[in-house]
């Protein structure tokens, strides 16, 4: 959650389609269609024991139509990752994007806000977080609908059904054809449904922390139509005080499957209040669950409608369609110190602190069209497909702030209006994209593939009080991308890539781009200047190999981005503004060995991410140790990114003593990295320690209705963090209370603890 330069903050800056449009759609509605069947979507790993036991013995209906059609054909590459949703299933009481992190090599989490429920997720060095004013650089989508948010790309992993997840994808390269801000690889999260998942089932979870959850989901079918609907609530005190949080999601889905053609609508409500405990300083770390300041939280709702058609016309042509609408608001409340306190007897006009309070509203609603072709060409296996898309979307935002004070627990308590710095902002952006994708197979054993897109952005913001926020930017651009897959036998493939992807800069990001002008984060916006879009330029190679029962895949990723997006903060932290840095490299090697008997199956994966500056700037850095008399510090190319640890490494192993056990451990481990505002690595403080967690879970079947649940998060109760960032600590005074005196401040490294040991136990039911 936000606060006095601790975590950032959600709300915290860290050619014409329309013919091709509507002949697709007259197209869809008006051929007749013939059934085949839908080829299978490559998978990263093999299915686990448990799995198999657990899967139902009634043959389902062959799904009638090509699998990619969800994401409007844009199938992932040979090779992608992929988590199943019964994968997911194994650990309750873990979140959504832990899970990731213990499945998928290369993942990392950070928890800025100490909230399990909003971490930063970041794969090779590139993120998706709820915090604004992070490098974004991973596109999330839902059912074929990206759910990056208008006003800043964040992502809202709150907001994701996580009970309602059939599979993830983990497009691992900035393949173009998913759009913007695809520059470290794309998520793809598909949804169940009632033939999926048929029958039923409701649980409890409770355990540390005082989390309680419950969860219900049931699918069925009848003749054509298939139903489903997944609810979760979930409740928790938060390990630190003043950081109690709520999540609740409900989705339902109705399918239709006949003649060829497959019909799904489906819709995703999801309600949280969360609140966070901010980062520490360094030397606070032998009472790791302490507060900074409080409060801070804020309120997210999410309404999502998502309709998709796809229809067989011929035995070689399909064509799909996809109409959404996704409306979300926050609202939040953040404390921060007042870095401008000049020490004389606090005022109005000179408070020790302040309250800043948040509105934002998003709102994207948008078509997507695409047709498919699987005929061959002169005798060689060929798939190509074409497709577009149209988005609108609008951000309306307003904040405001009060003076406020400290009590002796360094909570605020407001002494005046919320009447200072206020901001209304409303933004209207537009967002076209035409792609297209090839493979052809000369022979049985290799691929040839090739795609691009061309798109095109407009952003418009009108300052609704009259300042300088209003403007209009036009961003245009074409990214291809080829590639070459080799497969000589069943048991050896090899491929090599190219591509490019964009990312446009964001309405949050233009109105604090101005280095003579800059924002008090998250309390003021103040300019509108241009910024650069950033370009991704990648290259992958990558092999796989089966080996008896091992599959080893090793992979090398380089990704050079062209005017990289940057949060330069001023003033302690928390004051600064974004900008273009000219190249930054990311280079990532990765080993990812899976293996897998009658009762075991384990995986070890091991990246290593090196991500540098490769330009020299001039950066404003005031707390650290090396900043020169105008506050400055030099940044070299070959200097490491912060907040990317260069190694990354999982271990894990399930085991199957028989058909009532599942026994499963875990261990994710990072080594260090540096802090935000250490961006020249010469701070005298030092990285951000490394750490390993372990992990574990086990499942236990009473019967073929009821289950046990076991999971235990840290056992061994590891204290370390996983964030940090340079900053001056103001709580100086006796007991860690505030110190009126600002030569008393100290500078320092701040820290985001991670979760304490936490054991949680689940009672499930569910029926066919």
């Amino acid at each position: 959650m936000p606060g006095s330069r601790a975590a950032p903050s959600r709300f915290r800056l860290r050619p014409a389609a329309t013919a091709s449009a509507a002949a697709l759609a007259i197209l869809a509605t008006t051929v007749p269609a013939q059934a085949a069947t839908a080829p299978a979507v490559a998978s990263s790993a093999p299915a686990s024991p448990a799995a198999v036991a657990s899967a139902p013995l009634a043959q389902l209906p062959t799904v009638t139509v090509n699998s990619g059609a969800v994401e409007g054909f844009r199938t992932p590459p040979s090779h992608s990752y992929e988590v199943g949703g019964r994968t997911l299933r194994q650990q309750p009481a873990t979140s959504f994007p832990d899970a990731l992190a213990q499945h998928l090599p290369g993942v990392a989490l950070t928890h800025e806000q100490g909230n399990p429920l909003q971490p930063t997720l970041h794969f090779d060095g590139f993120a998706a977080s709820p915090l604004l004013g992070t490098p974004q650089g991973l596109s999330v989508f839902q059912d074929g609908v990206r759910i990056n948010e208008p006003f800043g790309d964040t992502v809202n992993w709150d907001l994701v059904p996580t009970n309602a997840i059939r599979s993830i994808n983990l497009v691992p390269f900035a393949d173009p054809v998913y759009g913007l801000n695809t520059l470290g690889g794309a998520v793809l999260l598909r949804t169940l449904d009632g033939r999926s998942a048929p029958g039923g089932s409701i649980g409890i979870e409770a355990g540390s922390f005082g989390r309680t959850a419950e969860d219900a989901r049931f699918g069925s079918a009848a003749g054509d139509w298939t139903y489903f609907v997944a609810a979760r609530n979930q409740h928790e005190n938060g390990y630190t005080p003043f950081t109690a949080s709520s999540n609740r999601t409900l989705f339902a889905k109705a399918t239709r499957d006949a003649d060829g053609n497959h019909l799904d609508l489906s819709y995703t409500f999801a309600q949280s209040h969360l609140a966070g405990a901010q980062t520490l300083p360094r030397e606070w770390m032998n009472t790791p669950t302490a507060i900074y300041s409080a409060p801070d939280w804020f309120d997210n709702q999410l309404n999502f409608f998502n309709l998709g058609d796809t229809q067989r016309i011929t035995p070689h042509w399909q064509v799909t369609g996809r109409l959404y609408l996704r409306n979300s608001d926050q609202s939040g409340l953040n404390s921060n110190v007042n870095n401008n306190y000049d020490g004389a007897t606090p005022t109005l006009d000179n408070p020790v602190a302040d309250n800043v309070i948040n509105g934002l509203h998003q709102q994207a609603r948008g078509i997507t069209l695409a047709a498919r072709n699987d005929a061959p060409i002169a005798g060689m296996a060929n798939v190509a497909t074409v497709g577009v898309d149209d988005e609108r979307q609008t951000v309306d935002f307003t904040q405001a702030q009060q003076a406020a004070t400290f009590t002796p627990a360094r909570y605020t308590l407001g002494i005046g209006p919320f009447d200072q710095a206020p901001v209304n902002l409303g933004v209207h952006n537009v967002d076209r994209g035409l792609y297209f994708t090839e493979r052809l197979s000369p022979t049985h054993w290799i691929d040839v593939t090739a795609g691009g897109r061309y798109e095109s952005v407009h952003i418009d913001m009108n300052d609704r009080l009259g300042g300088a926020l209003g403007g209009s930017h036009h961003y245009s651009r074409f990214n291809p991308s080829v590639g070459v897959d080799l497969h000589p036998t069943p048991r050896t493939a090899y491929y090599l890539r190219y591509a490019q992807g964009m990312r446009v800069p964001m309405p949050v990001e233009l109105t604090c781009a101005s280095p003579t002008a800059p924002c008090t984060l998250p309390n003021v916006l103040v300019a509108d200047p241009e910024l650069q879009p950033v370009i991704a330029h990648t290259w992958q190679g990558g092999a796989v190999w089966r080996l008896g029962g091992l599959r080893i895949h090793a992979a090398y990723t380089r990704t050079q981005l062209d005017n990289a997006l940057q949060f330069i903060s001023l003033s302690n932290m928390t004051q600064g503004y974004f900008t273009n840095i000219p190249k930054e490299l990311f280079r990532t090697a990765t080993l990812d060995v899976t293996g897998a008997t009658d009762r075991w199956l384990w995986t070890v994966s091991v990246s290593h991410t090196l991500a540098t500056y490769e330009s020299a700037f001039l950066e404003p850095s005031t707390s650290n140790s090396t900043a020169d008399a105008s506050g400055n510090i030099h940044v070299s190319p070959g200097d490491r990114l912060p907040d990317i640890p260069a190694w990354t490494a999982t271990l894990s192993a399930q085991f199957t003593p028989n058909e009532r056990w599942l026994l499963r451990g875990d261990v994710v481990a990072y080594s260090d990295r540096y802090a935000q505002g250490d961006e020249n690595n010469q701070d005298v403080r030092g990285t951000v320690p490394g750490y390993a967690v372990v992990n574990l879970a086990a499942r236990y079947r009473l019967d073929r209705h009821w289950r046990l649940d076991l999971s235990v998060h840290n056992l061994f109760n590891r204290v370390y963090a996983d964030f940090g960032q340079l900053g001056s600590n103001e709580f100086t005074g006796a007991g860690r209370s505030f110190s009126s005196n600002p030569s008393a401040w100290q500078n320092t490294q701040f820290v985001a603890p991670g979760a304490p040991r936490g054991i949680w136990l689940g009672v499930h039911y569910a029926w066919d």
